[in-house]
């Protein structure tokens, strides 16, 4: 790996994050009370914010959950100077957070003139089964068919689940135990098993192909927040993966005589992809920095403003080679009235001794649309890659603060290569696409993409379904 590559990138990365961080009730009480908020009447000034005091929290029904944890997603502490906006927004956070199954609140004059208490109806929620739940994080989506919810079963406001998973080629089980999730908490910390299977695609002489790999293993992470914008987190991976020993034809072609499903031999397999192959047991580190100054407010399905930015640094141990890697994740938005333009760069590099299901790929979704995914690079993937999108997003029906359908134009580019060499041609590719909204799977939607430079494949355009948006 050229340590000339990685370090101009981490440098260039660790530089640009420097220069960055450069629907609730009314309290229900007594009138003399109750805070007021500010407003005008015809030509008179205007009148006053009343501001009390929070004297105490008082929680009812809660057998598990601590008064500290309930204080901690209210937001709110005995002392607080709060009218009546800051206390509905503060029981909203609460009914939000999931903790309990329901919350009823009201207020009463505290013993100080000037001063409330606020009380809390709650009912513990206990471990649930859930149904059918759609997710998309900052790197794909998934389906969640069955999870059982284990959320603050000891009281302390942490998460847990067991979940049932499938997504963009994987699927398999996840557990996990999560601490620190409120915006207050400085300290995060949780761990995770998984049994997951991956369909890695690859392509050769325009014959699409795909290898299964199986990850199990145990994550543990520890992580602090600078701040609401900035977050320093580590974790631990031990882990065994298992690539099989044949892959399989993905898709028919009448040119090459195979059709999907069709076995192929580890004789016949590529020789960066035969090289893989096997069981092997190893442990990863990996360092992130992130800063997220994502503005709350929302339109067309997106932030109207601010950038999220990941720096990721990583070290593979195992017995046929060490390997570093490194990434810069850059997203951000900004409204311009019609709607929202979405910008997003990536670049990531690892070293030749990763194996082929930890290399990367361009095409599809997730990088170059119009192109079939991962068939923008050889067999065996490459050592580096650079994409960019650019994304308008404008609502076609409902309001545009919570819109039913979205539609969008894009227009995206990367090229990859191996550390230290020239890399491989510019692919780029434009389109559109539309998201609905549906219920509990999110925004479901589709891009239609049209290859703008040379495509392994014979095709005039290429789409993709996706849950949720490329980034």
């Amino acid at each position: 790996m050229s340590h000339r590559v990685s370090t101009t990138i981490i440098i260039s990365a660790i530089a640009f994050m420097a220069v960055c961080c450069v629907d609730s009730h009314p309290a229900r009480g007594d009138d003399r009370q109750a805070p007021q908020v500010a407003g005008t009447t015809g030509n008179t000034q205007p009148t006053v914010v009343k501001m009390l005091t929070l004297e105490a929290v008082e929680p009812r029904g809660n057998t598990r959950t601590s008064l500290s944890v309930i204080e901690k997603h209210l937001g709110l502490s005995p002392g607080d100077r709060i009218d009546q906006a800051a206390l509905v927004a503060a029981v909203t956070r609460l009914r939000d957070s999931g903790l309990f199954d329901s919350v009823e609140d009201f207020t009463r004059p505290g013993h100080a003139r000037g001063s409330l208490i606020l009380v809390l109806d709650v009912e513990e929620r206990g471990p649930d089964l859930r149904l059918g739940t759609g997710n998309n994080d900052l790197d794909g989506w998934y389906l969640i068919p069955a999870a059982l919810s284990l959320d603050n079963l000891t009281g302390h406001g942490e998460r847990a689940a067991v979940q049932l998973m499938f997504g963009y080629r994987m699927g398999g089980l996840r557990a996990h135990y999560r601490r620190g999730a409120t915006p207050v908490d400085r300290t995060f910390w949780g761990a995770e098993l998984h049994a997951m299977g991956h369909e890695r695609i690859y392509f050769e002489d325009g014959v699409e192909y795909g290898h299964t790999v199986a990850r199990s293993g145990l994550s543990l992470h520890l992580g602090r927040r600078f701040g609401r914008a900035l977050s320093l987190s580590a974790s631990l991976l031990a882990e065994t993966v298992d690539a099989d020993s044949t892959g399989s034809v993905w898709q028919d072609n009448d040119v090459s005589g195979v059709d999907s499903g069709d076995d192929v031999a580890f004789a016949d397999l590529p020789a960066g992809i035969a090289a893989g192959v096997g069981k092997r047991q190893r442990t990863t580190w990996r360092t992130d920095l992130v800063l997220d100054t994502r503005s709350t407010e929302r339109r067309s399905g997106s932030p109207v403003a601010g950038l999220w930015g990941r720096l990721r640094l990583g070290y593979t141990v195992q017995e046929t080679g060490d390997f570093p890697d490194a990434s810069l994740d850059l997203r951000t938005y900004r409204d311009l009235g019609a709607g929202v333009l979405g910008l997003r760069g990536r670049a990531a590099v690892v070293d030749e001794d990763a194996p082929f299901y930890d290399r990367h790929y361009l095409g599809g979704l997730y990088t170059v649309r119009g192109f079939p995914s991962q068939s923008l690079t050889a067999p065996a993937g490459d050592g580096w890659i650079c994409h960019g999108s650019a994304e308008f997003r404008a609502t076609l029906m409902g309001d545009a603060t919570r819109p039913r359908m979205v539609g969008f134009l894009f227009l995206d580019a990367g090229r990859g290569g191996e550390p230290g060499g020239p890399g491989g041609d510019l692919a780029v590719g434009a389109g559109w696409g539309v998201r609905l909204r549906l219920g509990w799977l999110g925004y479901l939607g589709a891009d239609f993409g049209l290859p703008l430079s040379d495509s392994p494949v014979d095709e005039s355009f290429h789409g993709h379904v996706s849950l949720g948006w490329s980034f």
